[in-house]
């Protein structure tokens, strides 16, 4: 786990995180490789930047099309995909389908994807698959991209998102907290310590029980470890079982069932009018009138003021570092450029 360092005028965190190793399209800042030439500028990536460490690629560049490039687009001969360009007459198909199996092999260990929507090689969703290559031809249905679909195969259970939906309040901050958590647990399992792995889960109790109650006592078992299985094989069962919940997003409901245990440990020792704003609180957000981050800060401050430490350290209260609040604070970013 590496502290980090204060980059691009941020200030240095408090705490120490694992740095999260994510992928993202070429074109999403890093290259003007998009097929007119351009560079798709992604505030969330320049925003998260200082804070992972990221590998990039451009599978249309390294199949061998050039910048700028005739565009390509998905073809249907009967069920079967083509990635064809129509300018060309090329078939680029076999070519595409090489590179993206090769390059699933090698990925490894990443912690998350970060994927241009409208992309026929990339997209995960809604790209077009065209009945023919002329101009004209209509679209029969909609799909994933070439590597789009190779990244949902293959790395189904990690966060996978597309530039576009990055720019929304809640999808951006969900999408944080799970790379963040998926770093963390790899440097778990990294040091090759079980006792690591209880105090991973530990700290990560009330943040897991907001995907699900019954992921805790699930995780649980496998960390108890009855039947004396090697490390590496405790932390793999702990993995298919986060994988499970990494698929989906927080309820809100379960959101407020943390919040009320959590709750708990200081309900004896707060005040009446503590009791009352708390609970107040709790039916606003319930009625979409209040934000979870009031909830959390009351919580927090009642742990701070009453040496609450197990309370305190949950991963819950910064799932990530504190300088990248500021970009879930906004409902949307500026539109793309």
């Amino acid at each position: 786990m590496r502290k980090i360092i204060a980059k691009k005028g941020l200030i240095k965190t408090t705490m120490d995180f694992a740095t999260p190793k994510l992928y993202s399209s070429k074109c999403l800042g890093f290259a003007a490789c998009w097929w007119n030439g351009q560079m798709k500028q992604s505030d969330f990536i320049e925003n998260v930047e200082p804070f992972v460490d990221f590998i990039t690629h451009c599978p249309e560049v390294e199949i061998g099309l050039g910048v700028p490039r005739q565009t390509v687009r998905i073809v249907l001969k009967g069920e079967e995909r083509r990635f064809v360009q129509p300018a060309t007459g090329k078939d680029l198909t076999d070519k595409m389908n090489s590179f993206v199996d090769e390059l699933a092999t090698k990925l490894e260990n990443i912690d998350g994807f970060v994927l241009k929507a409208g992309s026929p090689s990339c997209s995960i969703d809604r790209v077009r698959y065209y009945s023919g290559p002329e101009k004209g031809a209509p679209v029969r249905k909609e799909g994933s991209g070439f590597w789009g679909g190779k990244v949902l195969e293959v790395f189904g259970g990690i966060p996978i998102e597309e530039d576009g939906r990055l720019r929304n309040t809640k999808f951006r901050e969900i999408f944080l907290t799970k790379i963040f958590m998926l770093a963390d647990f790899r440097r778990v399992t990294k040091s090759g310590r079980m006792h690591e792995l209880v105090k991973y889960h530990s700290r990560n109790k009330y943040l897991i029980m907001t995907y699900g109650q019954k992921y805790v006592p699930q995780l649980g078992r496998v960390v108890s470890n009855p039947d004396k299985k090697r490390f590496d094989e405790v932390t793999q069962d702990y993995f298919e079982i986060m994988k499970q919940f990494m698929n989906s997003s927080p309820r809100s409901t379960s959101i407020i069932n943390v919040m009320t245990k959590l709750y708990g440990y200081f309900s004896k020792l707060v005040s009446k009018r503590e009791k009352e704003f708390f609970l107040k609180t709790v039916d606003s957000y319930r009625k979409g009138t209040a934000s979870l981050t009031s909830l959390r800060e009351t919580i927090r401050m009642w742990a701070i003021r009453f040496d609450e430490d197990y309370v305190d350290t949950q991963t819950i209260f910064q799932p990530f570092p504190e300088e990248l609040n500021s970009i879930c604070d906004s409902k949307v970013f500026k539109k793309q450029r």
